[in-house]
């Protein structure tokens, strides 16, 4: 037996024991991987690069996952509104917490998630079925950080 033979069960092995496909902190995962893989993320702070899919209001805007399958797109809300400088098919690199889209954890946990009006219009879309990040950052693909370089406001 040679070392070709070996490697798939030495990969299930480690996939087994969690060190295949674990995410490090610092690492960059994409939105597809998120959407599919959600509930892996939950709690943890990731980075996740992708394109703007939607800007749904000041405080609010979807990543699209362009996966098969994976999801729906991704739902990141910003405490500060910073989404006028987003357009569709921006890419971003996105940085905060991962939640579950609970409407009444979010208003006790934010102040600008107001009776869980997020959109400016009605997508028909049921975002409790999708994760949440709560961006700490939002840089662009030229390195600005939208979130250092936006005022606050309705916080």
């Amino acid at each position: 037996m040679n070392i070709f033979t070996k490697r798939p069960f030495a990969l299930a092995l480690l996939a087994t024991a969690g060190v295949v496909g674990a995410v490090q902190a610092g690492d960059t995962i994409s939105a597809g991987k998120l959407a599919k893989d959600a509930k892996d993320f939950y709690g943890q702070t990731v980075s996740v690069k992708s394109e703007v899919d939607r800007v749904v209001s000041d405080h609010a805007f979807t990543l699209d996952e362009d996966a098969i399958f994976a999801g729906p797109d991704i739902l990141v809300l910003v405490p500060q509104a910073v989404t006028e400088q987003l357009r569709h098919d921006q890419k971003v690199v996105v940085t905060g917490k991962v939640r579950r889209y609970v409407r009444s954890e979010l208003e006790k946990d934010y102040s600008f998630f107001t009776e869980g009006k997020i959109v400016k219009k009605d997508y028909k879309v049921d975002y409790k079925t999708r994760p949440v990040i709560i961006a700490d950052s939002v840089v662009t693909e030229d390195g600005k950080d939208l979130m250092t370089a936006a005022p606050t406001s309705g916080q």
